[in-house]
């Protein structure tokens, strides 16, 4: 028999090895050191602030009471100090800094991408945003008095519906994912997370059996991974994660990876255009994949250090659960609070909390998180559930074969009533109503018996596989639909030309188009046209899709071409424009049946 293991044990066995990309400035971090950082404000009426507890005075044991002592305001934290951001920065800008090598992020995408790119600068003026300077300050603040040169996590274990989950929640100062890497968003504090799930077995010992990691505000089936997957990274039982520069975002593969803006804003228009192009194309496709195509790269190349078993900072491990007092205790947030109306520049709320002081969904139910309710943690456990559903099965057969007996009965009784009543001249009206309800019964009677039929074909079915031993898993990667991959490995290297290219390109449209505003008369709209495709051909050019933009192009000239001639033949003449359809339809047919009739 094995030994069963402690929670902490099991936390140590599994705990994830994190791999970051060269340059990374900030690693997970204790948060006591930074709480002694930070200031803790209140948010008053009117849009103002007021310090309630300075930088050096905050503990865990005040942050936990914080609820209590200032209750019915919103609260945060805030890491970087007005008084020491601008010589905070000055030291960080004048030290030698890691040169990130990374590869033209507005060279990944065409020139609605880099057009989108520049609106999402433009909205941080009327955004609230991480002020400049903040991130080259945290650094500075992080490498002097929270960086002990290990990290740290927060591991809590759960026991749900035949899993052990074991939650490792990491902990950064700051995530620089804009300032220092081009990214979406700054803000100060940053959780993320890597949840294993196992399953106990026969001899008390446990068996993982998925993987899934925080990545940006995905969540579902794409976010897990199978233990056996031959794409998950091991190194023995402890799964590699890679994790992204600055955004600390987790990814399952090294890479470069083209990341969807998804503003809380726009979620409902994102999701709507998510639906839509997983319809229309495959999974694997670019459009699926990279969404509306914002030049926003996430560098999860791996090539930098490595946090965990065998690597160069060691993990530090802490036993959090549902009840520990700073993790129940403060539901503010865990840095400056930007106010930011797309979310991405508020620092986040603790592990257990949403931004608003809900409970997040990732901690209240984290087989939700990443679709694991619908999965039996084992193949047993499936069989069991597969047995359970035949019994149900056979119970509705059951059922369903004393109702048709019933109905059957019901419509005999009424055909021998509608018999004797058909030879009564003044029963006529209700001979007809014996009549139509006969024929009601039939109909549902035959509906019954089809829907007995599909059970029982069903039954048959789910017989003939318990009695085989057929398998119940899919394979490793059966339930991925869109899953994370990279773009690029990070290795390659666009030519000069299009790096240029790519930042030229959106600033030489937009002047030319501004300049067309000056035109006047009817050739104006067609200018605008014409210089759009002018530089989309020229940006296809210069990443070698000449060819697949010219084809699409003739495509949909050729699709414009006939909608705009029938428009205008219906206009002409709408005998004509319904004539010809017609015709050739009958001349198709008459082909097709000629050549039938050849063939006996």
């Amino acid at each position: 028999m094995g030994t069963t293991k402690s929670d902490m044990e099991l936390l140590r066995a599994y705990e994830p090895v994190l791999v970051y990309t060269k340059g990374e400035l900030f690693f997970p971090t204790a948060i006591e050191d930074y709480l002694n950082c930070c200031s803790l404000w209140l948010e008053l009426p009117g849009g103002k602030e007021q310090e309630v507890v300075a930088a050096g005075e905050l503990t865990v044991e005040r942050l936990s009471g914080a609820e209590r002592e200032w209750p019915g305001h919103h609260k945060h934290l805030r890491f970087v100090q007005e008084t020491s951001l601008r010589a905070e920065a000055r030291r960080y800008r004048r030290s030698a800094r890691p040169v990130i090598p990374r590869s033209g992020r507005l060279a990944a995408v065409g020139v609605l991408g880099r057009v989108v790119d520049v609106l999402m600068k433009l909205s941080l003026l009327i955004r609230g945003a991480v002020p400049g300077g903040v991130a080259a300050a945290a650094a500075t603040r992080y490498r002097d008095r929270l960086d002990s040169g290990g990290a740290t996590y927060y591991g809590r274990v759960m026991r749900e519906g035949g899993y052990v989950i074991l939650q490792y929640w990491f902990f950064y100062a700051m995530n620089d994912w804009r300032s220092t890497y081009g990214g979406v968003n700054d803000h100060e504090a940053d959780w993320e997370r890597v949840t294993v799930y196992l399953v106990e077995t026969a001899d008390g010992g446990t068996r993982p059996v998925w993987v899934g990691a925080s990545s940006h505000e995905y969540t579902g089936d794409d976010l897990r991974r199978r233990w056996d997957d031959p794409e998950l990274h091991r190194d023995g039982d402890h799964p590699m994660i890679f994790v992204g520069a600055g955004s600390h975002s987790h990814q399952m593969l090294p890479g470069d990876y083209l990341i969807q803006v998804d503003p809380a804003v726009l979620r409902g228009v994102v999701r709507a255009w998510r639906a839509v192009t997983q319809r229309l194309f495959p999974s694997t496709s670019a459009i699926v994949r990279h969404g509306i195509g914002v030049p926003f790269v996430d560098y999860a190349r791996g090539d930098g250090v490595r946090v965990g078993p065998g690597g160069e900072r060691a993990w530090s491990p802490v036993l959090i659960d549902d009840d520990t007092s700073w993790v129940r205790g403060f539901r503010g947030l865990w840095g400056r609070d930007t106010r930011d109306w797309f979310d991405g520049e508020r620092a986040p709320s603790g592990p257990r909390y949403e931004r608003d002081g809900t409970v997040r969904a990732s901690w209240a139910d984290p087989l939700s998180w990443v679709g694991l309710h619908k999965v039996a943690p084992s193949e047993t456990a499936a069989r069991a559930e597969l047995l359970a559903h035949v019994r149900e099965l056979e119970e509705r057969i059951d059922e369903a074969d004393a109702d048709i007996v019933r109905r059957r009965d019901e419509i005999r009784r009424l055909a021998s009533a509608d018999i004797v009543l058909q030879r009564r001249a003044h029963a006529a009206s209700r001979a007809r109503e014996k009549r139509e309800r006969i024929a009601e019964a039939e109909r549902e009677l035959a509906a019954r018996h089809r829907e007995r039929a599909l059970w029982a074909d069903e039954r048959d079915n789910h017989r003939e596989a318990l009695a085989s031993g057929e398998s119940l898993e899919h394979g490793p990667q059966a339930h991925l639909r869109s899953p994370h991959l990279p773009y690029a490995s990070g290795k390659q290297r666009p030519t000069r030309f299009l790096h240029v290219w790519a930042a030229l390109s959106t600033p030489l449209l937009i002047t030319s188009l501004g300049a067309l505003l000056l035109l006047r008369g009817p050739l104006a709209p067609l200018a605008g046209i014409g210089v759009v495709l002018l530089f989309a051909m020229f940006d296809a050019f210069a990443r070698r899709k000449l060819m697949s933009f010219l084809t699409g192009l003739a495509i949909f000239a050729v699709v414009v071409a006939a909608v705009a001639g029938i428009i205008a033949a219906f206009m002409a003449n709408w005998r004509i424009t319904i004539l010809v359809p017609i015709v050739l339809v009958v001349v198709i047919l008459l082909v097709v049946n000629v050549r039938d009739l050849l063939r006996r």
